[in-house]
């Protein structure tokens, strides 16, 4: 697969409501435990990870469209 169909995909999964809803589901579920003083601690391990996971993936994507934005450039 070259970079534009990556990144035509990616822009796709952006836009995918099944993805948007899973992930923004994790990210409250996340900011519940932050934010509960009586969490233990590995559950605000387990949502640190989360989240610090949802943003490699965010990273991720981010890459893949600039990459296939220099490819157009060029």
């Amino acid at each position: 697969m070259n970079r534009k169909e990556l990144a035509d995909r990616v822009r796709a999964l952006r836009n995918d409501e099944t993805l948007i809803y899973v992930l923004s589901g994790i990210q409250e579920d996340a900011t519940k435990t932050f934010q509960n003083p009586h969490s233990e601690e590995e559950k605000v391990l387990e949502s640190y990870q989360a989240i610090k996971a949802i943003g490699y993936l965010e990273t991720a994507f981010d890459a893949i469209e600039a990459d296939a934005k220099i490819d157009r450039e060029s």
